[in-house]
């Protein structure tokens, strides 16, 4: 079907398009490229999140704007936690580097690990959390079950990718306070080559950003695990480091 040049400036003026104003044909593949890149992106944020290892399979979510200082005996110190790790979300938009946070349980370290994933989540990085004491199970379960071996595969692979890795409760599948003991070798080979994937070595800095919640000093979690890992996954930064000692045990916070 042919269109004479009258029809077609008609056509334009009704759909509001300047015919004097067109786009270039590198504006348009440049264009192209960046939608290409934006819907992958998007893809890979979704598999990210789908491969996470959630406690009893029940994934959670946690927002900044639900960290309630009024369930703490020190409210003053829970504010100031809130605080230390919004701005250290803020500064993780740009930059790659880990935290941890450390203190009893129930305190509320795996809400702020939540809250800082969901806002670095929300400005474009990919997110993945990860129980640790839960990938230990799964390990467990591969040799009586050959479909594990695989999905074990899948969350390796994103655990090496994902822009922000929650890990939670480090420590707690190297058994209690009293009773460490070295974790099971095939988790201790899994974590390694996951932290070793995560660290760019020729400038010496993380690639992506890894969020630790223990309950377990650094020395503690050397018991269990190989000490170069234990270097490259925790923060020797003091200010990457929330310390969440003599707070109260709440759940919910």
């Amino acid at each position: 079907m042919n269109f004479d040049a009258a029809y077609i400036r008609r056509l334009a003026k009704a759909k509001h398009v300047d015919t004097d104003n067109l786009p270039t044909k590198e504006e348009i593949e440049r264009k192209f490229v960046e939608m290409a890149n934006s819907r992958l992106a998007r893809q890979k944020m979704r598999r990210y999140y789908s491969d996470s290892v959630w406690s009893g399979n029940i994934p959670i979510r946690f927002e900044f704007s639900k960290w309630d200082i009024a369930k703490q005996t020190d409210p003053s110190r829970a504010k100031n936690l809130g605080k230390q790790a919004f701005v250290l979300a803020k500064q993780m938009e740009m930059q790659n580097f880990n935290v941890a946070m450390m203190g009893d349980r129930g305190v509320g370290k795996t809400s702020l690990a939540l809250a800082m994933m969901d806002y670095l989540m929300d400005k474009g990085r990919s997110g993945m959390f990860v129980s640790t004491a839960e990938l230990l199970r799964l390990v467990g379960d591969k040799y009586d079950d050959s479909s594990v071996a695989a999905k074990l595969h899948d969350i390796k692979r994103s655990m090496t990718e994902v822009d922000v890795l929650v890990l939670d409760d480090f420590g707690t599948e190297g058994g209690m306070t009293g009773n460490i003991k070295p974790v099971h070798k095939d988790l201790q080979d899994l974590m390694y080559q996951v932290s070793n994937a995560r660290v760019d070595f020729e400038n010496n800095q993380s690639r992506g950003c890894t969020i630790i919640t223990t309950n377990n000093t650094k020395q503690q979690l050397k018991q269990m695990y190989e000490g170069k890992f234990i270097d490259r996954v925790f923060p020797n930064n003091p200010k990457h480091q929330l310390l969440f000692e003599g707070m109260k045990g709440v759940r919910n916070v």
